[in-house]
């Protein structure tokens, strides 16, 4: 098995993020398979699969997701660290994830007023 290398830089993830919510699906999703490829994720890393749920609940519409629930409550004026306090407590009462997966969502998080508005 390879060894993985270091997780995508926040650069590549913005770029990401930067076309799915400018609805440019097909592009987004080639994006995130080469920072699957490049960065030699498996489908099982944490990382890669908070980046693809993510992906999957916005193609997907799903209004009840909590990508959407994060996009509302953050036009809705609530801060950013309020939301990622939210998010660290929401984890901890639930389960105990990875923390490349939790690292995926803080990334999501802390980048929403750099990213277009869906």
């Amino acid at each position: 098995m390879s060894k993985e290398r270091s997780m995508p830089t926040k650069q590549t993830v913005k770029n990401f993020f930067t076309l799915l919510f400018s609805g440019k699906i097909s592009k987004a999703e080639k994006a995130l398979e080469r920072i699957r490829k490049r960065y030699k994720l498996s489908e099982d890393n944490g990382y890669y699969k908070a980046l693809y749920g993510i992906y999957y609940s916005y193609v997907s519409d799903d209004r009840n997701s909590y990508v959407f629930k994060v996009w509302e409550k953050f036009l809705n004026g609530e801060s950013r660290r309020s939301i990622e306090r939210s998010f660290k407590e929401i984890l901890r009462d639930l389960y105990d994830p990875p923390s490349d997966f939790i690292q995926a969502w803080i990334d999501f998080i802390r980048m929403l007023d750099k990213l277009p508005t869906p």
